[in-house]
């Protein structure tokens, strides 16, 4: 900063040789604005932009407000500049929208009239600007301005076009061109002007800016140049420093010449400084000139607020606060991501001394709620006080909410705490009592699938292995209630055997509650543990430190994998995962320089064996090119442990269910039940196997053999993919495979899984091998886009939501939605196709 100071001082001192002048004055640009010395045409843009660069508009961050006074010395002033602005601008669009920016000014303006030529007078400038975005990061824009003087400036309409952009987060340009088509004013010509900068930022942030411009004149080939340098030199506070160098025209008379015409040059340097306080940004310069004739003045100095959403961080830092989180109904895969970012930023806030968590029943699968519960320790970990508030709670409530250092219920609800529970269904009886005859075969003993439409009732190998999976579950889940409430074990299965419980009986008794009360006095509870009260808030957005961060894609395959697009069924209330979909978004993700590493996030029991090679195929051909790592949710099995199985590590959540490498197929024959009601068929074929998936005859014994061939083949290379992935010998994977489930407790020694974590962890992991430190912050990428249900659209169109349209909302009445959501939905949209899929979809309780 050495460099703009000298300068300063050098320009400003008087000189000791200058020229006795009676009169000059300087040819200017009667259209100009008020003067912005250290305002940026490329860069970071804020309200100004409308009247700097109206390209810069469509890179705004939301509604900006800009109030600028620039005061100079008339007497010694080379060009028009002082006066008092108002800047008013906004952008919006994304998705589907193009990006755009408006704005508008309304400038007061005060030139040094007996200083330039022609007279501008005293004018005032009224400007609107608007810009398009070309993709995310370029805008171009055009500005409009419009004169009220009482001199010749009176109606006078000019018109500017800017284009602004920023490559990275390094590099960022910004040119104009002034007055595209003036009339002359008071007999001057307006010339055309041309502007360039150059914005570079060697540590890729806003800590340093250094930036080049010139400004070219079409007629009288005028050439200026300024460079200028902002420094972040602590957190709100940010220096700056411009020196500009501008080609002057002037008109002189004095005693002796008479009357003569000179060109020239000045020097100004600026220097200011920025505080940020929040929403509200303030910005104060002086000026120092060099004039044509080496006089050194000091030329005044201009002072800018800005009222911003997205200002720098404060440099008073952020109020202490609470935090408050709401868990309620179904979590989906999206929204969990939503909810660890969030809680992981609070986590890095020294503001945020508390959370408050409250629960109104949510329904996600045990291992969302175990990624919930283990994001809510990191919160302790990093001393944040955690209040659980509930007026209802289940168990699935209550399993999050042990976790944390207080727990309250109100004396309205209770806690229904009475275990875990899972329910499969069996159609075997009702397909008899139809006439319907399922015939599947499967690989191999454990892959007890098709026993829902084979078996009335689960096979002694099946039953066993399920037992095992709701052992683990539930050891886990009374482990976690002993560890976060201080108990023994045996202590929770016995408060548990004796539950529910009522809010009353939880005032008598403490070990599960530490108070029923009312909001208002959980209110004062939560003070008191904090040591006074706190507002409950969330911190203002700050701008981001970097124009562009390292992207990282989260890839959702959430629901059964099938084949085509993903598709929603809202009649079944489910969405599937159509391979062709998947497919897309990891080769458009692996081919995006952008995206530096590739989370699959998998909530998926399996499906369409096709599909689920398809995807894994892609898989191993992004690995080696791209970090690419799996996080397992509640379900990541058959199918879906396919496509983890090449992923550079896997990531579960002891809860997770997931294994059941194995493979089934079949079909239903319907002809008895067309016997019936007196239905008949006859099918023409050319071909022996013709109508061999016609659902109107069994299997023959032959095609039954071919077809357990077929499965056998799949099934290895089902097989190979698990052992190339996870380093295994085919004969280890065939070995905790034929179909066997596991939680992710028992997975992990069998090498099925490498570490226990959820998506915050397995973004942790991608940062590190990106070479990005932990606190880094990084874009995420979330692909594919969420798929529309046909019925959900039409009922949007006609008002209706499956909340209170009887026939939307069939899917959500509890013993309907339990026996829809047992069916398979991969089953259910491509039949034909061998199923690579968990043995049933438990209903958990």
């Amino acid at each position: 900063m050495r460099f703009p100071l000298v300068v300063l001082a050098g320009v400003a001192l008087p000189s000791i040789a200058s020229a006795q002048l009676i009169d000059r004055r300087y040819a200017e640009e009667p259209t100009d604005g008020v003067a912005q010395p250290t305002g940026p045409i490329a860069g970071e843009h804020d309200a100004r932009a409308v009247v700097l660069n109206p390209g810069g508009l469509a890179l705004l961050r939301g509604p900006e407000l800009a109030l600028a006074l620039d005061l100079e010395d008339t007497k010694v002033a080379t060009a028009a500049g002082g006066g008092f602005g108002t800047y008013f601008a906004t952008a919006g669009g994304g998705g589907w929208f193009p990006h755009y920016g408006i704005g508008m000014a309304l400038e007061w303006l005060r030139p040094p009239r007996a200083q330039l030529d022609p007279d501008p007078s005293l004018p005032f400038r009224f400007t609107m600007g608007l810009a398009l975005g070309l993709g995310a990061n370029t805008g171009l824009g055009v500005g409009w301005h419009h004169f009220h003087s009482a001199g010749e400036l009176n109606g006078v309409d000019t018109f500017d076009l800017g284009l602004s952009g920023r490559v990275g987060s390094y590099l960022a340009f910004g040119a104009n061109v002034k007055d595209l088509a003036t009339a002359s004013i008071g007999g001057a010509p307006v010339q055309r002007r041309y502007e360039l900068e150059l914005v570079g930022r060697p540590l890729g942030s806003d800590r340093l800016d250094l930036a080049v411009g010139g400004r070219i004149g079409e007629t009288r080939h005028d050439v200026d140049g300024w460079a200028r340098i902002s420094a972040r030199v602590a957190r709100g506070t940010i220096i700056h420093g411009v020196v500009e160098t501008r080609a002057l025209h002037a008109i002189e008379e004095d005693a002796i010449d008479g009357i003569r015409e000179r060109d020239g040059r000045d020097i100004r340097a600026t220097l200011g400084l920025e505080l940020s306080f929040g929403s509200v940004d303030v910005l104060a310069t002086a000026t120092g000139m060099r004039d044509d004739a080496h006089a050194r003045h000091f030329l005044g100095g201009s002072t800018v607020l800005r009222v911003s959403d997205t200002n720098p961080a404060s440099v008073l830092g952020h109020d202490d606060h609470i935090e408050r989180i709401d868990l309620a109904g179904d979590i989906s895969a999206r929204q969990l991501t939503q909810l660890v970012m969030r809680m992981r930023a609070i986590a890095r806030d020294p503001s945020a001394k508390g959370v408050v968590v409250t629960f109104d029943g949510a329904t996600a699968g045990w291992a969302t709620l175990e990624e919930l519960r283990n994001e809510v320790l990191a919160l302790k970990r990093a001393n944040k006080k955690v209040f659980a508030y509930m007026v209802s709670g289940t168990g699935r409530d209550y399993f999050v909410a042990s976790a944390a250092d207080k727990i309250y219920v109100d004396p309205a609800g209770g806690l229904r705490i009475v275990g875990i529970a899972g329910t499969s269904f069996y159609l075997r009886g009702a397909f008899d009592w139809l006439g319907v005859e399922p015939q599947f075969e499967k690989i191999a003993e454990y892959k007890s699938a098709p026993e829902m439409f084979t078996e009335t009732g689960p096979t002694e190998i099946a039953a066993k292995m399920h037992g095992e999976m709701f052992d683990s579950i539930w050891t886990r889940w009374v482990q976690a209630i002993a560890d976060g409430r201080k108990l023994s074990v045996e202590e929770v299965k016995a408060i548990v055997d004796a539950g529910p419980y009522t809010a009353g009986q939880l005032a008598v008794n403490t070990k599960l509650v530490d108070a029923v009360a009312v909001p208002e006095k959980v209110a004062e509870l939560v003070a008191a543990e904090l040591g006074g009260p706190m507002q409950v808030a969330t911190p203002p957005t700050e701008r981001p430190e970097r124009w562009s961060h390292p992207g990282a894609a989260v890839i959702y395959i959430d629901g059964d994998i099938t084949d085509g697009t993903s598709k929603s069924i809202s009649l079944l209330g489910q969405s599937v995962a159509g391979g062709q979909t998947i497919v897309a978004a990891l080769a458009a993700a692996r081919a995006d320089p952008k995206i530096g590493a590739i989370i699959l996030r998998i909530d998926s029991p399996g499906g369409s064996a096709l599909a689920s090679e398809l995807i894994s195929r892609e898989v191993f051909a992004t690995r080696g090119v791209k970090p690419i790592l799996c996080s397992m949710s509640n379900y990541a099995a058959s199918g879906g442990y396919f496509v983890a199985a090449g992923c550079d590590l896997i990531y579960a959540e002891p809860m997770t269910i997931t294994g059941s490498i194995g493979i089934f197929y079949g079909k239903f024959d319907l002809s008895g039940l067309l016997r019936k009601l007196g239905i008949t068929t006859d099918t023409y074929k050319r071909g022996k196997r013709a109508d061999v998936e016609s659902l109107y005859r069994p299997f023959t014994d032959e095609e039954r053999a071919v077809l357990l061939d077929q499965l056998r083949y799949s099934y290895g290379r089902f097989v190979g993919a698990v052992a190339e992935g996870r380093g295994m010998k085919k004969d280890e994977v065939d070995g905790v495979g034929r179909g066997h489930v596991y939680t992710g407790e028992m997975a992990k020694p069998l090498k099925l899984v490498d570490r226990f974590g959820g998506l915050g962890d397995a973004l942790d992991e991608a940062k590190q091998r990106m070479g990005l430190s932990a606190s880094t912050k990084i874009e995420l990428v979330e692909l594919p886009e969420t798929p529309p249900g046909l019925l959900g659209t039409i009922g949007d169109l006609l008002g209706l939501h499956a909340a209170t349209d009887p026939m939307l909302g069939l899917a959500n009445l509890t013993g309907v939605a339990e026996i829809l959501r047992s069916i398979p939905a991969s089953i259910l949209v491509a039949p034909e196709s061998a199923q690579a899929r968990l043995p049933v979809q438990f209903s958990w309780r």
